[in-house]
């Protein structure tokens, strides 16, 4: 298997084979041919598909449109709009050139059913009459058919580059916002996702703001010329409908802003719900965080439903206009001018007043596109236009060095300062404080994250940043270090060395080239931190800034990297170290100890200690190093030595097939090939109501259809009657043509109404099942599944349902039952035309099958490559401060423009295959006009007149039928390309999950003695991986403290995965006072333990309901709890807690964990590093805190700082998955060699 792409590699410029093109194949979009014919043999891939043009890729695009917009904020009021329109919308001027040309040819159609009427009626007219007729109608509707497909390539080209030049400048922006600006990943989802595509589907119909009008306009025209000053009262509707059509659209403007909110909402807590899935796991919240989230979408399902309610009235109004303006139209000339109907006149009207059809039918769907639009165009101006990041630049410093003057650093307010220091060539300088004093700020001020406030801030020389929370990419440990660069075998060696990886990367399946997950989420949380800190050392830059990297890892490895790293390999650097591992300090250059965000003192260590009220002094005397007792330096076990030539290099691939298997930790999306199965349109029916419903709205549509046409022959009785008819039958005649056409709008209406209601009844069922699967889902799903991916459905899937859906269906049934009744009128009336239709019908059906295989599986792959781009969204976001500091956002902006062109190659190709069968369907549409003429033609006699009326209804719906061929195959695609959201929606609605929460034969009661037996445990994450528990046998004894111990990567995080069950073990047993915890529900085995995580997680929302979400405990009890956690800097319950609680130090999010455990007050807890980023002075009260609270509690502790658990009843020593050591500490110290000896003396040391 080859090297997968690498996250930050170069990004071909394409990976497809080029379009062959030609002047002619580009008129009749030939060059789709080879295209076709592969996707008719074989389902599509990726590589298949047609390289963009150089012109239509995303970076050109996001160029193009980046200098309009840079001279448009020169402006004071910048316009997104105007800065669109300069950059593309010379393009689109040249299609609306085509469309007029289109709409021209239009009235062909009336005029010749004029000629043809007026040749019927005539028995002497020469038939050279009605053959220049039929030649008129062939050559105008292939010309048309021309231009209007070259018009719809145009404009659908232009939506591609609105949506690259966008969906690039939202992703450039948000590299570059400032902390005060930064918004939700939820927010940035919908901006790309749904306000950028919405931008990009309004231009293909945007020219109809103008030729709708114009159609109108000129139909009216040559209204007058044949029914006089009657035309006005067609006009007079036309007029009434227009401040109806405004209100509508200004309340639905106001709906659809308040939806968007809502949706932003929904999004921002599904984000922070899959992101904290371990979390809500291990604390049973599944049930009351899919209420949390149903409540956000029975929100946005409230203002969906008003929207719709609006949309149906607006549709309902504008598709009725043009029934309306008939009535007024032939009311006005029967009643008001007391004109007598004839059969010429009358179709005539009629084949006006059907150019006039479309655009009043396309008028509200434009207009309701432009709302939405309008909505969106603000919403991402407002992004574009928030403040940015400024850059922290080199000042006066002549080389490379840190300056700080009276600096006062914050985010929204002060938060941390005055600062002075200043710092030149090389040095350590660390940075120690409590929890909350502003370590972790001083590192984003000196980033430019944090805004300098006051005074002034320089850095010069390139830096290097390893966050608290390091930020790993969704790549290979290899990717992952070298960051962009190119790999060299000496420099990547040596920084894997000083980073202690080497026994790691030897344990992976595929060595460096293991993909580790996004967020390394196959890695421990020191193994993180290593590969970031390989990543710094590889960078070989000039600053390094390290936010307490020595708290993820053991003592021997601390010790290790503080030696070998910092104080070997980045001497000769400028290092500012944040740490709480205050045993390191007296080998430090400079110290700053910060105090509440205040400098309580800089200097050297041993003049910071000798100074009076020293707070150094009272740092370090509450740090207690572990006891060394008999252990000696010498009993430490070295490291093997790895990799020294090239011919142990890292990227060796093990040979067995599942060993290749598993370093590949990201499996594929799911794709479906070939038709969109039947049972999928069945589960979206089910959803919807059942079959009783779909048959009802079919009723209701059919009704409308069959109301339209019996007007339509009404009114040709009427007109042939009409000279002949008394002023009373002149009225029953007038009377039911007005019932036929408002019972036509009632039931446009109701046909409308209904099929919405039942569509957003059916995206609400699949929404509630899948949201309740995939928080059921196991933990292996989200270790192997990008999170933009799940994102994806949640947003872009879950719109389709929503919206596109119930839309496509309507108009799928509007054109199909036009075509059915346009083509039994005209057999019904000229029979001989059966005989042609037969050809047509076998070539529309093959042309549409031949179609719809390709167009198909391009829509799947357009959906399909949209998940890499969200996923890179949600990526980017989570590591800007990160991609900021080592300066790589041209890369990932690189990146960003290749996975953009990859999903724009199918989206492109789908609109040409569009562009090619519409073309093809016109023609059609073309022969159909011309066959029917010119059956209408040989049917005259010199001795009768009588078939000129119904020859006119035939040739005005003959004329009508080609937008409608057109429309229904075009709309029969896309439908079957957006059913494969709900096959999407499905998939995740019914994939497997974890065992029951709850059994019957589960105990109701919650442990009482706490004992804990590890009987021969074997555990692995996913089937071909290594186990990562190897027979492991413990028992803990009720009320027992155990410390659990083992170099990074030995198996102690495993050890809680295993006894929480968040991976079923492969062998062995784990018994809780006696019951096999393989017997429990889940929720009956994690009610009964209470857990610390390594990683804290915190909800957007108030202190109170990170701590107590379900208001499960009074507020005594939780700031009791606040107290014992030793957060004083919380003073209310209800202060606020942004996204992943950024408004928090990590400490104080561990803290905040803490607190939350000595909530639950279960008899067992598990501690995993609960304590890495917290300053020894608080780690000591929490853990007298912890002792007193949980002194009737069995307590394993999972711990780097070998201090906090020197005190326990015996130490469990893990090395490889397996318990090499249990004993007391004192026993333990005495073995010599033993593995927790070496750690003590090394952390001693």
């Amino acid at each position: 298997m080859g090297e997968a792409q690498p996250l930050l590699g170069p990004s071909p410029l394409s990976d497809g084979p080029p379009a062959p093109r030609g002047c002619l194949s580009s008129m009749l979009f030939t060059w789709m041919n080879p295209l076709l014919e592969l996707g008719n043999e074989r389902p599509l891939e990726m590589d298949d598909l047609y390289q963009l043009a150089p012109s239509l890729r995303a970076d050109v695009a996001s160029a193009r449109f980046q200098a309009c917009w840079d001279t448009e904020r020169q402006r004071p009021h910048p316009s997104l709009a105007r800065a669109l329109a300069r950059a593309f919308g010379r393009r689109f001027v040249a299609a609306g050139v085509l469309r007029l040309l289109r709409d021209v040819l239009q009235f062909v159609g009336p005029l010749v059913i004029h000629r043809v009427i007026a040749y019927l009626c005539d028995p002497l007219a020469p038939e050279s009459d009605g053959l220049l007729c039929v030649a008129a109608i062939f050559i105008a509707g292939n010309l048309q058919a021309f231009c209007f497909r070259n018009y719809m390539y145009y404009v659908f080209e232009t939506g591609l580059l609105v949506r690259s030049a966008v969906v690039a400048a939202v992703y450039q922006k948000a590299l570059r916002l400032s902390s005060s600006s930064l918004r939700s990943s939820g927010e940035i989802t919908n901006l790309v996702a749904i306000d950028a595509t919405r931008l990009q589907d309004l231009l293909s119909d945007l020219h109809a703001i103008w030729y709708g009008p114009c159609l109108i306009a000129a139909a009216c025209t040559l209204l007058y010329y044949q029914v006089g000053p009657a035309c006005f009262g067609a006009l007079g509707v036309i007029v009434l409908s227009i401040p109806l059509s405004l209100l509508i659209s200004r309340r639905m403007r106001r709906l659809q802003k308040a939806l968007m909110a809502v949706k932003d909402d929904r999004i921002k807590v599904c984000y922070e719900v899959l992101t904290g899935i371990k979390v809500i796991k291990l604390q049973t919240w599944e049930h009351e965080f899919v209420k949390r989230v149903q409540s956000f979408r029975d929100d946005e399902l409230q203002k969906l439903k008003a929207y719709i309610l609006t949309r149906a009235s607006s549709n309902s109004i504008f598709n009725g206009v043009p029934a309306l303006i008939t009535v007024a139209l032939f009311a006005t000339y029967v009643l008001g001018y007391h004109e007598v109907l004839n059969v010429q006149t009358s179709i005539t009207c009629l084949a006006l007043l059907a150019i006039m059809r479309y655009p009043l039918f396309v008028l509200p769907s434009v207009v309701n596109a432009i709302v939405e639009a309008s909505v969106s165009l603000t919403r991402l101006e407002a992004c574009l236009l928030d403040a940015e990041r400024m850059p922290v630049g080199s000042g006066d410093l002549t080389r490379t060095g840190i300056s700080l003057v009276d600096a006062t650093f914050g985010w929204t307010a002060p938060a941390l300062g005055p600062l002075t220091l200043t710092m030149h060539d090389r040095g350590l300088v660390a940075v120690v404080g409590p929890v909350g004093s502003g370590k972790s700020t001083l590192l984003s001020g000196l980033l430019g994250d944090a805004a300098c406030l006051s005074g002034t801030i320089a850095v010069r020389g390139g830096i290097a940043y390893v966050a608290q929370q390091p930020f790993i990419q969704n790549a290979t440990v290899r990717d992952n270090i070298c960051f962009g660069l190119p790999y060299e075998f000496g420099r990547y060696m040596a920084a894997i060395r000083v980073a202690c990886l080497d026994d790691d990367l030897r344990a992976l399946p595929g060595h460096d080239l293991t993909e580790i997950g996004e967020k390394g989420i196959n890695l421990s949380g020191g193994q993180r931190t290593r590969v970031a800190l390989a990543r710094a050392v590889y960078q070989d830059a000039d600053v390094y800034l390290l936010d307490d990297v020595l708290a993820a890892v053991d003592a021997h490895v601390g010790a290790t990297i503080f030696e070998s790293c910092i104080r070997g390999t980045l001497s000769n650097k400028l290092v500012v170290l944040v740490t709480n591992a205050l045993q390191f300090l007296p080998s430090c250059d400079r110290i700053v100890v910060l105090n509440a965000g205040q400098v309580a003192q800089v200097g050297a260590y041993d003049a910071l200690l000798a100074a009076p009220e020293s707070a150094l002094e009272a740092l370090v005397s509450s740090y207690t190093p572990p006891p060394v007792q008999d252990a000696s330096t010498d009993d430490v076990i070295s490291d093997d030595e790895f990799g020294t030539t090239p011919g142990h290099q890292l990227q060796r691939v093990p040979s067995s097939d599942v060993a290749e298997k598993a370093r590949h930790l990201m499996v594929d999306e799911d794709r479906s090939t070939g038709d969109v199965a039947w049972r999928v349109y069945c589960v979206w029916v089910r959803a919807c109501g059942g079959f009783c419903v779909l048959g009802s709205i079919l009723c209701v549509f059919f009704l409308a259809q069959g109301t339209n046409v019996l007007a339509t022959f009404w009114l040709q009785a009427w007109a042939a009657n009409d000279a002949v008819s008394s002023e009373p039958d002149r009225r029953v005649y007038l009377y039911v043509f007005v019932g036929l056409n408002l019972g036509y709008v009632a039931f446009i209406f109701l046909r409308v109404l209904l099929l919405y209601l039942a569509g957003l009844r059916g995206s609400s069922a699949l929404f509630a099942s899948m949201l309740y699967q995939v928080l059921r889902a196991p933990m292996a799903f989200f270790d192997t599944t990008p999170l933009g991916r799940i994102v994806n459905r949640l947003s872009k899937d879950v719109y389709a349902a929503d919206e596109d859906i119930p839309a496509t269906v309507g108009n799928v049934l509007i054109t199909l039952c036009s075509v059915a009744a346009t083509l039994a009128t005209i057999v019904y009336v000229t029979p001989a035309f059966a005989l042609g239709l037969l050809p047509l019908g076998v070539g529309y059906i093959a042309s549409q099958r031949y179609f719809i295989k390709t167009s198909r599986e391009l829509q799947r792959l357009e959906s399909i490559s949209r998940s890499p781009l969200y996923a890179l969204m949600a990526e980017t976001l989570d590591g800007l401060p990160t991609i900021r500091a080592y300066g790589v956002q041209s890369t990932f902006v690189r990146r960003m423009a290749h996975l953009l062109d990859r999903n724009q190659r199918a989206y492109y190709l789908n609109f040409s295959a569009n562009c090619w069968l519409g073309l093809r369907l016109e023609f059609a549409g073309s022969m159909i006009a011309s066959i029917a003429t010119l059956c209408a033609v040989a049917a005259h006699s010199p001795t009768s007149t009588s078939f000129a009326g119904p020859a006119g209804v035939a040739l005005s719906y003959a004329f009508s039928v080609t937008p409608s061929l057109n429309m229904s195959v075009r709309y029969l695609s896309q439908l079957q390309t957006q059913m494969v959201s709900i096959e999407r929606l499905h998939a995740y609605a019914t994939m497997p999950t974890e065992p029951p929460l709850r059994l019957p034969s589960s105990s109701p009661t919650t442990s009482t003695r706490g004992e804990i037996v590890f009987e021969k445990v074997d555990l692995r994450y996913r089937p071909g991986l290594p186990r990562v528990l190897r027979q492991l046998s413990a028992r803990i004894r009720p009320k027992e403290k155990v410390g659990v111990v083992g170099r990074t990567g030995a198996g102690k995080s495993s050890l809680v995965v295993a006894l929480m069950r968040l991976v079923d073990i492969q062998g062995g047993a784990i018994y809780i006072d006696g019951v096999n915890t393989a017997s429990l529900g889940l929720h009956d085995l994690r009610s009964q333990i209470s857990i610390i995580p390594q990683d804290p997680v915190l909800f957007s929302g108030t202190i109170r309901f990170n701590l107590d979400p379900f208001q499960h405990h009074e507020d005594t009890a939780v700031w009791a709890a606040i107290k014992r956690a030793q957060l004083a800097s919380v003073t209310c319950l209800d202060a606020r807690v942004d996204e992943r609680g950024c408004n928090f130090s990590v400490g104080e999010r561990q803290l905040l964990c803490i607190a939350r455990a000595l909530l639950k007050q279960s008899r067992i807890i598990l501690m995993d590093e609960a304590t890495a980023s917290i300053d020894p002075s608080t780690d000591r009260s929490i853990q007298f805190a912890i002792r007193d609270v949980f002194l009737d509690c069995t307590c394993l502790t999972i711990a780097h700082r070998l201090n906090t658990i020197m005190d326990a009843d015996r130490i469990l020593v893990l090395d490889r998955g397996a318990a090499v050591e249990f004993d007391t500490p004192s026993s333990l110290l005495k073995i010599k060699h033993g593995i927790f000896a070496s750690l003590v003396a090394k952390a001693s040391r």
